[in-house]
């Protein structure tokens, strides 16, 4: 088995190469969709995207924008780096980044928190629902929406919606993500939402995104020498 040079970078590669070649199979596996009432390629999106969306946010984003280093700044490996993703993420919006796809996402900023493990209140799906929770997501500065989606992976904010956009039949269309809008709002939840399919549309594009603006080749050409013996 091949060992990735830089585990944070290539993760996003080899997730999505995964989820091409295995989410049919998935898909299709008539058994587990016997044992849990429907198949799970919405489980295995969730699984891959996990690490793809996790590992880049907290390692190349987060030193740069969020200004909070942690044990790895995978941004110090290459100038460049850091560039490409202050373009990207420092000021822009979703709707300008390459892996916003249009008419997907609904984005609600802010609304009164509730417990997201439970069914969630009807009225936040009803603002998913308004034309407007779209036009909101092409709007948003990217880092919010990715920052949503990140936390929401990270902690559990995760929600399966039916093709209405609720939690009221069994068979998943949409996924909803859930989270504090920043450490000071935790009165606040932002929610983001988007079908299961556009969910794996869109993690093609980030994985594509990572490769395309060079992080990957770059940061797989070293890294801290504590990596090398873990």
């Amino acid at each position: 088995m091949g060992r990735p040079k830089h585990y944070s970078a290539e993760i996003a590669t080899r997730c999505q190469r995964l989820i091409e070649s295995l989410s049919t199979r998935v898909e299709g596996d008539d058994d587990l969709a016997k044992e849990f009432r429907g198949p799970l390629r919405t489980t295995f999106l969730l699984a891959m995207a996990t690490p793809m969306i996790v590992l880049p946010m907290e390692r190349l984003y987060k030193p740069i924008i969020a200004r909070r280093p942690g044990v790895a700044d995978d941004t110090e490996l290459d100038e460049a780096v850091a560039g490409r993703v202050l373009e990207t993420f420092d000021g822009r919006r979703f709707g300008e980044t390459s892996f916003f796809i249009p008419d997907r996402w609904s984005f609600v900023d802010a609304r009164p928190i509730f417990p997201v493990a439970v069914s969630w209140p009807s009225d936040a799906f009803n603002e998913l629902n308004e034309p407007e929770a779209m036009r909101a997501a092409e709007q948003a500065p990217a880092k919010d929406v990715m920052e949503c989606l990140r936390n929401a992976l990270s902690h559990g904010g995760v929600a399966y919606l039916d093709k209405h956009g609720r939690q009221e039949e069994d068979a998943t269309n949409m996924l909803g993500f859930a989270s504090y809008p920043t450490g000071r709002r935790t009165e606040e939840l932002r929610l983001l939402r988007i079908s299961v399919d556009g969910f794996q549309e869109f993690l093609g594009l980030w994985a594509r995104w990572l490769s395309d603006n060079g992080v990957e080749t770059v940061l797989s050409d070293g890294g801290p020498g504590w990596l090398e013996t873990v």
